[in-house]
């Protein structure tokens, strides 16, 4: 892609036969945060075997798979996403051992496992930018993507950092310039470049040889770059369907990234990438973003060729207000032909999502705010990712600057605070010290407001957002069609109403909505019927459904 999709054999085609025994199309998948989710080792630092003591919180949520952010070995800058080796575990994280009893134990309960892999960039200690940076003549002199620095000395082009300034750093060894998307402590892999797209497969291949079911590819429209280094164009006046996180100050967000991202080159990498993952029985779900993601995610994920799905933050960075989440919502089903999406309201780099998207309710309703948002994402078309905290309806906590070690955070204070408040420790037991996280000082306070809501306060309450998980998690499983189904927006209803239909194999759900704190009502013929299903409301009027604030339903055909 040079600023235009890219390009595909044809009109997209229908979804094969048998695409019902994909198990990750309509799966929900447990994002766990590792540094912040349970601390075994006592170092203040959540770790693998952390996550095995909660492992039976995870499953019996009835999830069908979980994901593991990064637990390489790393400097930690960028918390665990600058690798100086794949295939070694981070002391912080624990040992190979802890892994390999954690990947059992996750089989064992009937759930996938997926890992976190970071392809577009490694961390500046690693032994392969270590050589590069030597010199011209080495032999990986270019599996980073260098450039020599423009006349008057500065960098070549104009691409910035989505983390703040300039994407090049000067070399002196080299004397040129290295590329870097996000820190300068990462520098860009150039995977144009087949060897080093070679070296990345055998990474996911020791990984995959060990068991693991899959990957999340962390920011996919990073993969490629523009040979010709040519500089973005500004966002003129009619603006940019390209929804850029980092605060309203950061300056990335004045460019079209045409150049930088999802670049020339991308299409090749995802199918090669695709043919190591069909020839080893493995799922690659992208991260998608800085772009148009929902122009982009149908050639990202085309049936067969591409990646298997990918998850956006469209509905994360979007306006969060009912037009505005409805307008994407209708945009990207208008777009996605037989690609595949996976939900996701928030995750360890965004605002947590009860804070976010409904930031109108007040405190009385957030408990029905989170059910509302819960129910939202398992029953739009696709999967859904969970994020740790999601379950228990955790709103997002305010931290000071002294308390923040987000380097994004750093960079845009204090228009923006980054990632950390997403990222603070899991509270499990109000009754523990530090909420059961640890037992020495976390690395991240433990939030007051997240102990209230701690998982030992919600597991037998019937009415807690974590019963209500469970409960329609369960429920859902028997609903083949909200699995597996077809989605049409209804394009008709007036906000604070939400409405689509779900289609499969002669099955229909339509789905309701509320996305308000007021009571809203929606006429419904008589060809519908309320369905009862876990946290739905049944009331209905002679005319149509009758919903309270956050409320949401579901209807079948018949009397």
């Amino acid at each position: 892609m040079t600023g235009a999709p890219m390009a595909r054999p044809g009109p997209y085609e229908p979804l094969a036969d048998g695409f019902a025994a994909d198990w990750w199309r309509g799966a929900a998948i447990y994002q766990v945060y590792i540094r912040s989710f349970r601390d075994a080792n006592g170092d203040g630092i959540g770790d693998l075997g952390g996550v095995l003591a909660g492992l039976d919180h995870i499953a019996d949520l009835g999830v069908d798979a979980v994901w593991l952010s990064p637990f390489y070995k790393s400097p930690q800058k960028d918390f665990g996403y600058d690798i100086s080796d794949f295939r070694l575990v981070d002391p912080t994280a624990g040992s190979m051992e802890d892994f390999m009893r954690l990947r059992d134990a996750v089989h064992d309960r009937g759930m996938k496992l997926l890992l976190d892999f970071i392809p577009c960039h490694t961390s500046d200690e690693h032994p392969w930018f270590a050589e590069s940076r030597e010199g011209h003549d080495t032999p990986k002199a270019d599996w980073y993507v260098w450039a020599d620095r423009a006349r008057d000395g500065s960098p070549p082009n104009n691409w910035l950092s989505s983390f703040g300034g300039p994407a090049w750093t000067w070399e002196p060894r080299r004397s040129q310039y290295y590329y870097h998307p996000f820190l300068a402590s990462q520098p860009a892999l150039n995977l144009h470049n087949p060897a080093v797209l070679d070296q990345l497969i055998a990474e996911m291949s020791y990984w995959s040889d060990l068991g693991v079911d899959g990957f999340r590819i962390d920011a996919v429209q990073c993969l490629s770059w523009d040979r010709d280094l040519r500089s973005n164009p500004p966002v003129g006046r009619e603006g940019s369907n390209a929804l850029i996180g980092g605060g309203p100050t950061n300056p990335f967000a004045a460019q079209l990234h045409y150049f930088d991202r999802a670049a020339e080159g991308t299409r090749a990498i995802l199918e090669r990438f695709r043919a190591f993952a069909d020839a080893n029985d493995i799922v690659l779900i992208g991260e998608l973003a800085d772009i148009d993601t929902s122009q982009a995610a149908a050639e990202f994920t085309e049936q067969g060729r591409a990646l298997h799905a990918v998850y956006d933050f469209g509905l994360i960075n979007c306006h969060p207000e009912v037009d505005s989440i409805t307008a994407q919502l209708e945009r990207r089903e208008r777009l996605l032909g037989n690609g595949w999406f996976f939900n996701v309201f928030t995750n360890h780099d965004t605002i947590r999502a009860v804070s976010n998207l409904t930031h109108f309710a007040g405190a009385e309703l957030r408990e029905a705010a989170a059910k509302m948002l819960l129910f939202t994402q398992m029953t739009l078309k696709g999967g859904c990712i969970l994020y740790q905290g999601d379950e228990l309806g955790l709103p997002h906590p305010h931290l000071d600057y002294d308390q923040i070690v987000d380097p994004w955070a750093k960079a845009f204070w204090p228009t923006f605070e980054g990632r950390d408040g997403a990222r603070t420790p899991f509270p499990w037991n109000d009754r523990q010290k530090n909420c059961g996280f640890s037992k020495a000082t976390p690395w991240l306070p433990v939030m007051a407001e997240h102990a209230r809501l701690c998982v030992r306060r919600q597991c037998d309450d019937p009415g807690s957002v974590l019963s209500f998980t469970r409960d329609f998690l369960a429920w859902r499983r028997t609903e083949p069609v909200l699995r597996l189904g077809e989605e049409r927006m209804a394009g008709g209803e007036r906000a604070p109403i939400i409405s689509w239909t779900r289609a499969y194999k002669g099955e229909e759900r339509r789905i309701v909505v509320n996305f308000s704190e007021d009571d809203a009502f929606m006429p419904v013929s008589d060809r519908w019927r309320m369905l009862t299903a876990p946290g739905c409301t049944t009331r209905r009027e002679g005319h149509g459904i009758a919903l309270g604030p956050l409320a949401f339903a579901i209807l079948a055909p018949g009397s």
